[in-house]
């Protein structure tokens, strides 16, 4: 499949578009509200909404009388296959407090509490224990509450250098050649060399960053409109794998053995001055943001859009040792076009970031959505088929293309399950500076994926992406837009 980004980001800006009646564009701001479905429209006898929401798009009939009411759980042992941290255990659990149908905020939020915390490990050295919190109307406000607790720690962080060298075939130093399959690389890589050392880890670095973070954000335009201000610290420890013993294998015999680690490509890369924040340290930011979103329904749309800019800005104001700022320009898209003969959802994203130079390395790759934050170019959750992190740099430019079709629903012991079929595609790449920004040499992948939702507002993936380079099996929680 060779998609043109040219023709992926025409798509999303139409299925930004493709939710207002024809001709809505031409129409004032209170022309569109009183056009607007309001909770007369639906034959249920729902209440008023807040004042906040009442241009908010309500959930449709159906979604409405499957929603639970009251408090609940869901939870699942997770067992996660990915190519970058190995096969994962651990846990993760839900309580959602919904209220019940007299709450006006029954038909117009995903849920009124949700706390999830999660206990997480891999096979290959990554741990990920979150607990998270979020309140869509906090005290029946017009305020979204939201912070997180996360301690993260990847002995197998990836670092494929960053901007364009990133974007380079596969090779290392000493290799003599290029690769154009990343698990041949990684078999090159393994072998101790003619110097007696080994090149295993030469793509790795060792990463911890416990991380805090807050957000509010206020309910403008009848809850269509959200301005949001957020504080995050994390302090960044970092281990470089040169000169350790580290397992390799026996060029003549295959057997595993021990041998000393030559110069990674970190610490090549911090040797040569080509990076910012190779001591790792505190990073601290304030962060800013506006969201326009009409999505019927958050965790998983069939219809709206949400448009968002979001900023960071680290500063030593707030103890971080490094001075940077981001800025990213996100929009998605949901469309149902044939909303009365089948349960078909056409979703895209198109996203553009820009960083300054100041940018410590070990955040370049982090993406600031108001949500949630996201990390890529490459992985589950941006570019699928490629290694995690695999192009990073200070200007980085994403689209994802999905069909979402939910061939049937299914409640069992007082559950809802509903199974959604998805084929993908992603494109996206890497640029120095602004003024190099084309459509030419995108990185794509394409795959396609089982989601099943449980009790609508907890979406499970089993997502397999295939790209130029590598394969992938990931098994997540929710969509990744």
């Amino acid at each position: 499949m060779n998609t043109s980004p040219l023709a992926a980001l025409a798509l999303v800006a139409a299925l930004s578009t493709s939710t207002l009646a024809h001709g809505d564009e031409l129409k004032t701001p209170a022309e569109r509200d009183a056009d607007r479905p309001t909770y007369l429209d639906f034959p249920s006898e729902r209440p008023p909404p807040l004042e906040s929401l009442r241009l908010r798009p309500p959930l449709i009939e159906e979604e409405y009388q499957r929603k639970k009411e009251h408090n609940y759980f869901t939870g699942l042992p997770l067992a996660n296959s990915d190519p970058n941290t190995g096969f994962g255990f651990g846990a993760r659990v839900y309580y959602f407090r919904n209220g019940d149908r007299s709450d006006p905020r029954f038909a117009y939020t995903p849920y009124l509490h949700r706390i999830f915390l999660q206990a997480f490990f891999s096979t290959q050295g990554l741990q990920f224990h979150w607990l998270d919190y979020d309140a869509p109307a906090f005290q029946s406000s017009s305020y979204r509450l939201r912070a997180s607790a996360i301690l993260a720690r990847n002995t197998s962080e990836n670092y494929f250098h960053r901007d364009g060298r990133s974007l380079k075939a596969l090779t290392f130093t000493g290799a003599g050649r290029t690769f154009e399959r990343a698990p041949d690389m990684d078999e090159a890589l393994a072998k101790v060399g003619p110097d007696g050392k080994t090149r295993a880890l030469y793509n790795k670095l060792d990463l911890m960053r416990p991380q805090l973070a807050f957000s509010l954000e206020k309910s403008l335009w009848g809850g269509l409109l959200r301005p949001f201000v957020g504080l995050g610290f994390s302090q960044n420890m970092i281990r470089d794998y040169t000169g350790k013993m580290v397992r390799a294998i026996d060029p003549i015999t295959g057997e595993e053995t021990r041998a000393p680690m030559a110069p990674t490509r970190f610490r090549e890369d911090c040797d040569a001055g080509k990076i910012v924040g190779c001591s790792g340290g505190w990073e601290n930011y304030l962060r800013l943001a506006v969201v326009l979103d009409t999505r019927d329904f958050e965790p998983d749309p069939n219809n709206g859009i949400m448009a968002e800019i979001s900023g960071e800005l680290g500063t030593r104001a707030l103890g971080s040792q490094y001075e940077f700022a981001r800025v990213l320009g996100v929009v998605r898209g949901y469309w149902s076009p044939l909303q009365h003969y089948a349960d078909l959802v056409l979703a895209g994203r198109a996203l553009y970031q820009v960083q300054t130079q100041g940018t410590p390395f070990f955040s370049m790759n982090v993406f600031p959505f108001s949500e949630d934050f996201r990390l890529g170019l490459g992985g589950v959750r941006t570019l699928r088929g490629y290694r995690q992190d695999r192009f990073v740099g200070h200007v980085m430019a994403l689209t994802n293309l999905e069909v979402r079709w939910t061939i049937g629903h299914f409640p069992t012991l007082n559950q809802d399950f509903a199974f959604i079929v998805v084929p993908f595609v992603d494109l996206g790449r890497t640029f120095e500076r602004v003024s190099q920004t084309s459509f030419a040499e995108w990185k794509q992948g394409q795959g396609a994926a089982l989601r099943i939702a449980w009790n609508q507002a907890t979406l499970i993936m089993v997502d397999y992406g295939v790209s130029s380079e590598d394969t992938g099996l990931y098994i997540n929680f929710n969509h990744i837009f």
